[in-house]
């Protein structure tokens, strides 16, 4: 099954997601299995095919101090079962041409299948997928092996700055907090993870009452009540996790410089946003496209590259989650450049939250409600989307109402939420690169 071990930060996928025009809408039905499973079905019959998949609160926030736990026992789903080992599974899903999935982040673990609808490939390839997801073994042998995979990786990601800059903001934002520790864990622990442990984690989370089952596709409902009764029969009953614990908020400003040998230096500016729900949501969201979302169109594009001419880009986003997710500035310069770069940054924001141009706002919603239209071209895209809503208790008719609260929103509404939300007196400047310190004695000119 081919793994991925993040689920990005999303700005791109979310920010297609919400530019669809209005009067797209997509019918989601929803129901329970009979053991306490949740269920999302969507009928698109345009092509003959059918995309499922098995969403669960099973991402790394649930590893607890086994760092990387929950996205090894996701990579290592597929490899055995009972009945096959793992030549056999791939010698299987090649001969019938259906394609499975897996991905985990910090909120949530799934599997994923996809086929066509002809009955001789849907129904021995939809019995194999239940069978890898709900009867995974783990083989201590398979597991060795993996984890040596893993660790090159991760030794690996010591010489890229990204990657680097992107633990080193969730450590600083999130603390003690779950959402911390890199989705795919560190050296240390995953050395130490078992297949003991897997089992273990694999048990506990991968139950019905904490699993989501979205089927998109040339299914009929009655089809799809017997698919999703189908794939989590044999998941145990289970029980839900508890919630997750609110962040700690930064109560003052905070710099922090990692030193990294590279012409160019990562900068981050950070704080905790919002949850996936919040109402303010909307407000923040609009006003961010004008701040730093609208790549060549955005304030922070205009200060930082075309006038001053200190980056090749400069963005921002909010990634709302199961609890507040970070609102962040990024960008990356040359080192000689990081202080002034820094400065037109934070003036940028400043200025922008006392007040922008009611023209410019104006342009950014037309964009954003019918310049840039998203095609919902396949089942997969749907999915997403479906599934999306129901792992965040969305209402259904989601995607329909975000333009119109989008079209509702004034600039006294925008301002207002990210004053309320945005504090730039309290937030986290990190650096990674060849220069230690900001100057902040001078002025963005």
């Amino acid at each position: 099954m081919k793994q991925a071990l993040y689920l990005p930060l999303w700005l791109s996928f979310w920010v297609s997601l919400f530019i669809m025009p209005a009067q797209a809408s997509v019918d989601i039905q929803t129901w329970q299995t009979s053991n306490g499973a949740k269920v999302l079905y969507v009928y698109a019959p345009e092509l003959p095919m059918v995309d499922v998949e098995l969403l669960l609160d099973a991402g790394s926030a649930r590893d607890g101090k086994s760092y990387g736990l929950a996205a090894l026992t996701n990579s290592l789903i597929g490899t055995q079962t009972p009945n096959w080992d793992e030549n056999a599974l791939t010698e299987k899903l090649s001969a019938l041409g259906v394609q499975l999935g897996q991905s985990v982040g910090r909120d949530s673990a799934a599997l994923s299948f996809r086929s066509l609808t002809r009955t001789d490939i849907l129904n021995p390839g939809f019995d194999l997928f239940v069978e890898l997801a709900t009867q995974a073994q783990f083989n201590p042998a398979i597991v060795a092996r993996e984890k040596a995979r893993l660790t090159v990786a991760l030794q690996q990601k010591q010489s890229q700055p990204s990657a680097l800059m992107g633990d080193a903001l969730w450590a600083e934002l999130y603390g003690e907090h779950p959402y911390a520790h890199p989705v795919s864990g560190s050296l240390e622990t995953i050395d130490s993870l078992t297949a003991q442990q897997l089992e273990d984690f694999y048990r506990q989370y991968y139950v019905a009452a904490n699993a989501q089952v979205t089927l998109v596709g040339a299914v009929s409902r009655a089809q799809a009540r017997t698919m999703a009764e189908r794939l989590t029969r044999s998941l145990a009953t289970g029980e839900k996790p508890r919630l997750l614990p609110q962040p700690g908020v930064l109560t003052r400003a905070s710099q922090k410089h990692i030193p990294f040998k590279a012409t160019q230096t990562q900068y981050r500016l950070a704080q905790l946003g919002v949850q996936r729900g919040d109402p303010d949501y909307y407000a923040l969201f609009l006003g961010n496209h004008l701040l730093g979302g609208s790549g060549f169109g955005s304030l922070l594009m205009e200060e930082v590259r075309e006038k001053r001419g200190l980056v090749y880009g400069v963005s921002s986003g909010f990634y709302p989650m199961k609890v507040p997710g970070p609102f962040l500035i990024g960008l990356s310069t040359q080192n000689a450049s990081i202080a002034k770069a820094d400065q037109v940054v934070k003036a940028t924001l400043e200025d922008f939250m006392k007040g922008f141009s009611e023209e410019k706002l104006a342009d950014i919603k037309s964009n954003l409600m019918g310049g840039f239209p998203l095609r919902i071209d396949s089942n997969a895209k749907i999915l997403g989307y479906v599934s999306m809503i129901g792992f965040y208790d969305l209402p259904l008719d989601y995607l329909e109402q975000f333009p119109k609260k989008m079209a509702a929103l004034d600039k006294a509404r925008v301002l207002a939420a990210w004053q309320k939300r945005i504090h730039p007196d309290t937030m986290l400047t990190l650096t990674l690169g060849m220069s230690p310190t900001l100057d902040t004695s001078g002025d963005a000119n």
